[in-house]
């Protein structure tokens, strides 16, 4: 009943997942001034937003936005996925982007940015962009920023190739760089960049997990460039997902990881995989006794130590008017090493009680017990064969067990 109650409780507590409401916030930049124009960035932002609204996202679009709008923008996706716990966002950004310190800023198309101090007022820190979207507490985030260009600015101490790795990427969330972090992408001469051609099509292909339409957009992306241009994904979403219709059959149930009932001790650990034992094994001391059968057992008070109960039976005919017996309860504290799931060390220090029995021909047995300590160190193997060596000594004299038995070990 113990065992029964213990899978019961063991089990995954789930419920089914509702319906998750998505948000936008799309940002395409290109028609600016006083730096280089770039043609892509607008419509790779419309196409985008058509495909997200197709999917069920409530999209916002900025197109050659200034300093106040992005920030305003990047607010209402703030408020919209912080309430409802259960929802998606999605931002995307293509224009000019810039490194500086470590940090990725994201350029107005009206900004003024005569120097690098200039840009935490003057442009968007997407550090700021994550921060907010970290902060809404929603179940995941999407941030693809295609703003891999060359540094549009002349005055770049920190390196004007691309932009940085994010330093602190929040949690449920899937961020996307158009090309490898520190390397540059093309504005494309087509329609639409060659990262957002191909994200277009991934997003538009039905059945596709979020992460799986990331996957292939950096395959295509890498093979149509001859590995030129290698996009950036870094997941911090462990979770299912589909921006778009749920493939029929594919279950999204919530499973939540099992609570122990309040009073329930956890059980202690002894390495991996490993709680109790039971086992037996055969050995022989080389000296009396010649043969010793072994039976013990296990358990854990503490994570990678046991203590270890049991006793020897040993027995030897040395001559032919003689005869001896000899049992010996034991408790050893041992500690263990595993080196693998199924593998592992151990060693500890013990003792116990010599119970021996004597039999000389011609005279009475007599009994006698007396003390005892004892080394005990060995391995086992797959959780079930067991090799150990044993120095027993009485205070007088010593003997040696080495054993090799079969041990059962559960939870």
């Amino acid at each position: 009943m113990l065992v029964f109650s213990m899978n019961l409780f063991a089990q995954d507590i789930s419920e089914p997942a509702a319906e998750p409401k998505k948000f936008a916030l799309v940002i395409g930049n290109g028609n600016y001034s006083g730096l280089s124009r770039l043609a892509n960035p607008a419509n790779d932002a419309n196409d985008i937003a058509v495909i997200l609204e197709h999917l069920g996202f409530k999209v916002d679009v900025i197109l050659n936005g200034s300093r106040e709008q992005m920030d305003n923008g990047v607010v209402r996706l703030y408020e919209r996925l912080s309430t409802d716990k259960n929802s998606y966002g999605f931002f995307f950004y293509a224009g000019h982007g810039v490194q500086s310190g470590g940090e990725n800023f994201l350029i107005p198309v009206n900004a003024s940015i005569p120097n690098e101090n200039f840009l935490r007022d003057r442009a968007v820190s997407v550090q700021s962009v994550l921060g907010s979207l970290n902060d809404a507490g929603n179940s995941l985030n999407v941030v693809v920023l295609d703003a891999c260009r060359d540094n549009p600015f002349g005055w770049s101490r920190s390196g004007s190739r691309g932009l940085q790795v994010v330093q602190n990427q929040p949690a449920d969330s899937i961020i996307v760089y158009a090309t490898s972090a520190g390397q540059t992408a093309a504005d494309g001469e087509g329609r639409n960049g060659l990262f957002t051609s191909q994200l277009l099509a991934n997003l538009a292909t039905p059945g596709l997990e979020v992460k799986e339409v990331f996957n292939r957009t950096g395959a295509d992306v890498a093979e149509l460039s001859g590995r030129r241009q290698i996009p950036a994904i870094y997941n911090q979403f462990f979770g299912t997902a589909y921006l778009g219709d749920i493939p029929e059959g594919v279950d999204l149930t919530i499973r939540r990881p099992a609570v122990m009932p309040q009073g329930m001790g956890k059980a202690k650990h002894l390495g991996p995989e490993r709680y109790w034992s039971v086992g037996a094994s055969i050995g022989s001391s080389f000296s009396a006794p010649w043969l010793i059968a072994t039976v013990h057992g296990t358990v854990s008070p503490f994570k990678y130590m046991f203590v270890e109960l049991g006793f020897d039976y040993g027995a030897i005919h040395r001559e032919t008017d003689a005869a001896y017996y000899s049992l010996y309860p034991f408790a050893h504290l041992a500690f263990f090493w595993p080196f693998a799931e199924k593998f592992g060390f151990y060693t500890g220090l013990g003792g116990g009680a010599y119970i021996v029995s004597y039999k000389f021909d011609g005279e009475d047995p007599y009994l006698e017990t007396f003390p005892a300590a004892s080394f005990t160190a060995g391995m086992n193997l797959f959780n079930m064969l067991d090799i150990s060596y044993t120095l027993k000594t009485n205070f007088k004299g010593i003997i040696h067990k080495a054993a090799l038995g079969y041990v059962y070990r559960f939870k």
